[in-house]
């Protein structure tokens, strides 16, 4: 495999399930407009080269949209240096790449520079300066940036604890279809924190939205309400639905709770077998942890 005309058809081919018959044809049809300097085309050569497995090829492409000042490509180019894709890891690479992007106006790069200044990731740590960035990402609608304002004005790091704000930006994040923004809105509302009063329906509703993008927590706490009635009349039946469903997830509580609802037959036969298979099933998760 070459980084040519001819080899990067021959990967399209090599990797047809990935695409559709259009996207075959269309995508061939990149790598001369790309050559040429068009931005665009050489962005789309790079993320396939990179949907392939081919990286060190979509660095290339990507490095060359990076040097006549596309903050896409210096974006893309950070997030390989950072997890070592195609490039030796390098976060001081990365810092530098996303704050570039970052100074020129793209949201996901100012958000990613803000974890790093947050994490200390190729820089000293510094709350304040990781405030500064996720507050610019934030306005630009990045959920993830609202998401760790809320944790930050929650905690007080590198700002004063506002509950109001907290709850705030947690809020739009979980509106905007951030999973862990609403799992978390959903937690204010069962345990009444941030100057908010409980509210168990209202959590259940939030914990269903999570839940719908697979939010492991999420999904184990729709169990533990509907297995314990909180809010919701008990149904034994439903928390095993959920139980399950977290349990394939890999979560070791919930298989336990499994075997409880088995053991003590909440709303379902009492069933001793099934019981022990699901708490052997838990048991042997944890040796595996151990």
């Amino acid at each position: 495999m070459s980084n040519s005309s001819a080899g990067f058809e021959q990967l399209i081919h090599e990797n047809f399930h990935l695409f559709t018959d259009e996207e075959i044809q269309e995508a061939i049809t990149l790598y001369q407009p790309a050559l040429a300097g068009h931005v665009e085309a050489m962005l789309e050569v790079a993320h396939i080269y990179c949907l392939c497995d081919q990286h060190r090829y979509g660095v290339e492409w990507y490095k060359k949209a990076a040097d006549i000042g596309n903050t896409t490509a210096m974006y893309e180019l950070a997030n390989c240096y950072f997890e070592g894709l195609g490039v030796k890891e390098d976060y001081t690479e990365a810092f530098h790449l996303y704050k570039e992007a970052a100074e020129n106006g793209h949201a996901d790069a100012a958000n990613n520079l803000a974890d790093m200044y947050l994490n200390g990731e190729g820089v000293p740590v510094n709350e304040k300066e990781a405030f500064i960035w996720f507050q610019k990402a934030a306005a630009n609608n990045v959920m993830e940036a609202m998401f760790t304002l809320g944790i930050m004005y929650e905690q007080g790091i590198g700002i004063t604890i506002e509950d109001e704000k907290a709850f705030e930006y947690y809020m739009k994040s979980a509106e905007a279809g951030y999973e862990d923004a609403q799992y978390r809105i959903g937690s204010i509302f069962l345990d009444g924190l941030l100057g908010q009063e409980k509210n168990i329906p209202l959590a259940l509703e939030w914990f269903e939205k999570a839940a719908a993008s697979h939010h492991i927590d999420a999904i184990f706490n729709l169990g533990f309400l509907y297995e314990n009635g909180m809010g919701v009349p008990r149904n034994g039946k439903k928390a095993l639905y959920y139980y399950k469903k977290a349990a394939l997830l890999g979560d070791y509580q919930s298989k336990l709770n499994i075997a409880l609802i088995y053991e003590h037959g909440i709303d379902v036969p009492k069933n001793k077998k099934t019981a022990a298979k699901w708490r052997k099933l838990a048991m042997n998760q944890m040796n595996r942890i151990d």
